[in-house]
């Protein structure tokens, strides 16, 4: 027994050698996964220096984000072939993990875009914006102008793009009818939509590309009619036919402000040459 203990470790030195407790080792032998080669007579435990090799493979393997029930499957049945196979199995799942890496990555920039937007945007000036083609999932609304049914039918939009596997950085915008805009009464909603890339879905509709005239406001909705009617003033003094609706999007939400009354609103009305 002595003579075979010259090429083992104790329980504690094998820890030590992978960087564990001695408690996972422990768990490890009751699970069947990795068993000291031997037990001596005083109850010791003893790791022998080629299992240093199988606790490599547990680690990689665990890396791998493998459950250890499935790492044992593994070893007690590994070869080549179950081993590519092994591999391209994980190929596949970490190219998806990337996939969606790359997403977050996307979605965090184009946040922090706009935030930046929301921020440093001049309030309450008309601005014009040449705008490239963009895409929009596009739900009607035929609720009345009453905030209760606005923020349902604002929920039911959004968990139609979830339905569709569509999570867009942006938020939630309206589209208001520029008949509807009139002193002294109260606009009214048509449509809501998300806009999102040509990838994400393509049979989005499509908002041409074009020049819109735009004004942003920083105390919430309470100035969206004003706001309104002076963009429709804009492009009749200039000269331009306006779009059939005005565009409400938000540059600052809850996500960053406190509150509907500090969002930032931003306004667009496409404009066209008469």
């Amino acid at each position: 027994m002595q003579k075979n203990l010259k090429n083992h470790f104790t329980t504690g030195e094998f820890a030590r050698l992978c960087n564990v407790k001695k408690q996972t080792l422990f768990h490890y032998d009751d699970i069947g996964i990795l068993s000291p080669e031997m037990v001596g007579e005083n109850g010791y435990r003893y790791y022998s220096y080629t299992q240093l090799e199988v606790f490599a493979t547990i680690s990689m393997l665990k890396e791998l984000d493998m459950p250890l029930s499935d790492i044992k499957h593994y070893l007690d049945k590994r070869s080549p072939k179950a081993f590519l196979g092994l591999l391209a199995r994980q190929q596949k799942e970490v190219a998806e993990k990337i996939k969606e890496l790359q997403w977050l990555q996307r979605f965090i920039q184009t946040k922090m875009e706009l935030t930046k937007e929301g921020m440093s945007i001049p309030i309450g000036q008309i601005l014009l914006e040449s705008r490239p083609e963009e895409y929009l999932i596009i739900t009607e609304y035929k609720g009345a102008d009453v905030e209760k049914d606005i923020a349902a039918a604002v929920t039911e939009h959004l968990n139609f793009c979830h339905s569709l596997d569509i999570y867009s950085p942006y938020a939630i915008g309206g589209m208001i009818p520029i008949q509807c805009i009139q002193p002294e009464k109260a606009y009214i909603y048509s449509h809501f939509y998300t806009k999102i890339s040509r990838s994400d879905f393509p049979d989005a509709a499509v908002r041409p590309a074009g020049v819109f005239a735009v004004c942003c406001d920083n105390r919430g909705y309470g100035n969206v009619e004003s706001i309104c009617m002076k963009l429709l003033q804009y492009a009749k003094d200039h000269g331009f036919e306006p779009g059939p609706y005005i565009y409400e999007d938000l540059l600052l939400d809850e996500m960053s402000a406190k509150g509907y009354d500090n969002y930032t609103v931003k306004l667009s009305l496409p404009l066209r040459t008469k």
